[in-house]
């Protein structure tokens, strides 16, 4: 077994696939055969292909990082089994010794040990805010281990049309009435979780609550001009901003993957001209549609033009001056 242990461990130091690497470990390999790790052909797939393996727990079993799209080929060319959850099923490893047994429950320490839990509503009886008490807010309490919040607001109470779905850092949402129609609308929350692996879990939905749109009547006026917008910007370290030589009240602001605006990750409402990014799951580097539409408080105007959008990473600190001391 010594001579395995050794070997294994040459063939993770010299080969690439063992090379120090950023990719993070996303998945747990079984390879039945012993003998299919030294197998040149299945050494040169791994390099081929990207993945790597990080820790081995021989005769058998792996953790590593392997692209999603290879779990099929591995299984049809090597007969190796690739687990990316929590493993439930501990009696299959026994056949492969100790080594894997331990290598399970390491896997499994890095998942949330229980299903996240459904959010709680602070309060049914929805919150007006605001400059006059014009605004709904909608509050619901903190999950454990949720870094964001998934809202579903929908005129139809089994949700199967969805008005409105946007992700939220924070654990409340204002909406403005100006800018729907009258009626009841329902909606639910769900937190999302961010696992040890990079990977985004959503939590379960909370009970459906509703609140009810009714404005006061008012005399048709001149229609609200669409917002300017820039056809393209970049945001780096500042919050997300348009231009707004006309004064509206509120704003509602979207934010997309796509220009059709489908399916929104941003889909909210503010009285400024401008929106903090942090704390959502935005992609850096990576182009987004951005469109906006004003509201005096009572009527709501047209959507803006589509402005493409960019957040760039955050570069380095400029002038760090700090040392670091080495300890003796």
């Amino acid at each position: 077994m010594m001579k395995l242990n050794l070997a294994l461990a040459a063939f993770l130091f010299c080969s690439p696939a063992g090379a120090a690497d950023e990719s993070p470990a996303n998945a747990l390999l079984v390879i039945p055969s012993e003998r299919t790790v030294f197998d040149r052909k299945f050494q040169d797939f791994l390099e081929k292909n990207g993945a790597k393996l990080l820790h081995s727990h021989p005769p058998s079993v792996f953790v590593g990082y392997i692209p999603r799209e290879l779990d099929k080929r591995l299984n049809e060319e090597f007969g190796a089994l690739v687990y990316r959850d929590k493993v439930d099923d501990w009696s299959s490893f026994a056949r492969y010794g100790e080594n894997a047994v331990f290598a399970v429950n390491a896997w499994n320490k890095r998942f949330v040990e229980d299903p996240p839990e459904a959010p709680l509503v602070v309060s049914s009886k929805v919150q007006q805010v605001g400059r006059k008490r014009d605004a709904l807010k909608l509050t619901w309490n903190e999950v454990m281990k949720a870094t964001a919040y998934r809202l579903q607001v929908s005129a139809d109470e089994a949700f199967d049309s969805i008005g409105l779905e946007t992700v939220l850092a924070r654990n409340s949402y204002s909406l403005v009435p100006a800018f729907w129609k009258d009626g009841v609308y329902y909606w639910r929350v769900a937190g999302i979780m961010t696992l040890n692996t990079g990977e985004m879990k959503e939590g379960a939905y909370s009970e459906i609550y509703s609140f009810a749109i009714s404005k006061p009547s008012k005399a048709p006026g001149a229609r609200l001009a669409a917002p300017p917008v820039q056809a393209k910007s970049r945001v780096k370290g500042k919050p997300l901003s348009w231009a707004s030589p006309v004064s509206f009240k509120y704003y509602h602001l979207q934010l997309s993957e796509t220009a059709d605006f489908e399916a929104p990750l941003l889909d909210v409402f503010t009285d400024t001209c401008t929106y903090k990014l942090s704390g959502l799951p935005v992609k850096r580097d990576t182009p987004y549609y951005m469109r906006v539409m004003g509201s005096d408080g009572a009527a709501a105007g047209s959507w803006s033009e589509t402005s493409e959008v960019i957040v760039e990473a955050p570069g380095p600190i400029v002038k760090d001056t700090r040392t670091f001391k080495r300890k003796k």
